[in-house]
């Protein structure tokens, strides 16, 4: 009889740990989903943004002078990670929105302020994508340390995730 009970209870025991397992795999994976959806998004808009630069580029060279104030901005073949390539491409834009203030022809080019303006609405979701990555970076990197999920992390190999905008993990920026 005694046997029977502690088979009973090594069964519940191995039951609910799997349930917090699962349950914590579960949330780990939902908040990676997250953040690949939200990398994409701001993958995709990297690209357009980088092609609107090398559009406006165009505009700019043809207002002033044919000089190529981007050229070091607009390499596309360049292996780098999307936070470099973010922050050469938001460089480009500051310099952009220079040039658009020194150069007063080159503000009243109607071409040019439609370019600049999906250029805006580019930014504002990269806003709104790193905010989603970051939140649910955040979020991933505060269940990875606390019990029992610190557990199932080191099991099955998930690791604190670096945020997007500063390269910093979520301790480093709090």
């Amino acid at each position: 009889m005694v046997y029977i009970e502690i088979i009973v209870i090594l069964i519940l025991i191995i039951s609910v740990l799997l349930l917090i397992y699962f349950i914590g795999i579960n949330r780990l994976k939902n908040y990676k989903e997250k953040m690949i959806k939200a990398e994409n998004i701001i993958n995709e808009n990297l690209i357009k943004k980088q092609d609107i630069i090398i559009n406006i580029n165009t505009n700019i060279k043809k207002l002033n002078d044919k000089k190529d104030y981007l050229k070091d901005y607009l390499n596309k073949d360049e292996e780098i990670s999307n936070i470099e390539k973010d922050f050469k491409l938001d460089e480009a834009n500051n310099l952009i929105n220079n040039l658009a203030y020194d150069f007063k022809k080159l503000a009243k080019d109607s071409d040019f302020n439609k370019k600049l303006q999906s250029l805006r609405e580019i930014n504002e979701s990269l806003v709104a994508a790193k905010k989603i990555y970051n939140d649910n970076a955040i979020l991933n990197n505060k269940l990875i340390k606390q019990f029992p999920y610190n557990i199932i992390a080191k099991i099955t190999n998930y690791q604190v995730i670096t945020l997007y905008n500063n390269n910093k993990t979520d301790e480093e920026s709090l």
